[in-house]
């Protein structure tokens, strides 16, 4: 556990529910490290927030019986569905929102956007200063009329949302959002990338 980015004010919300075209299989249950992809990110949140909810799609359920799974409200909706639910069924005001495709999560951007909210709405990561990183951002409870509404219009991309509400980007280097695994090459990248640091481990 990363001391002193605790966040007990804050709901996790792990979006599982997209349809992974570019992988063309179920991000969450590729397995590294031994566990699934939404094991380990389970796993690295754990005991760090107020509850942790995963958003899966309509008829999904995942083998986890120590979290709570909620269903997609809209169907083909993208993120911005899961967003949707997950917020619903958030106990708290303000809520991390974290892509299960993300294996490695650095706490202590979650610890730099809090200190930036202010009065803002939302707050997401801007990767050197130029690209957004609106899926692991900090969300209130209060954007619920304006995603739905967003989504009734079929403006599904989160990028439509930034610009409706009070929101701030965090700008940081790229290197602290390193994993990103949209395809089935990111993924083989990323496991070559955990060998070659075991090897490291192994030989120190």
């Amino acid at each position: 556990m990363e001391k002193g980015n605790t966040f007990k004010e804050l709901t996790a919300i792990i979006l599982a529910g997209g349809q992974s075209r570019r992988m063309s299989r179920d991000k969450a249950s590729l397995v590294v490290n031994g566990q699934t992809l939404l094991e380990q990110v389970i796993g690295q949140l754990t005991g760090h927030f107020r509850e942790i909810i995963i958003s899966v799609s309509k008829g999904q359920h995942y083998e986890l019986n120590y979290v709570r799974q909620v269903e997609d409200r809209y169907e083909n909706a993208g993120p911005l569905a899961g967003i949707l639910t997950g917020l619903m069924a958030s106990s708290s005001d303000l809520s991390l929102v974290i892509p299960c495709d993300q294996p490695e999560i650095d706490l202590g951007i979650v610890r730099d956007m809090l200190q930036v909210l202010g009065q803002h709405d939302l707050v997401y990561p801007r990767l050197d200063g130029q690209i957004p990183h609106p899926l692991f951002a900090l969300y209130r409870r209060s954007l619920l009329p304006v995603i739905e509404r967003l989504i009734k219009e079929k403006k599904l991309s989160v990028l439509y949302l930034l610009p409706e509400v009070k929101s701030l980007a965090l700008d940081i280097p790229s290197d602290r959002i390193p994993w990103h695994l949209n395809s089935f090459e990111d993924y083989q990248n990323y496991l070559q990338y955990l060998r070659r640091k075991n090897q490291k481990s192994d030989g120190s």
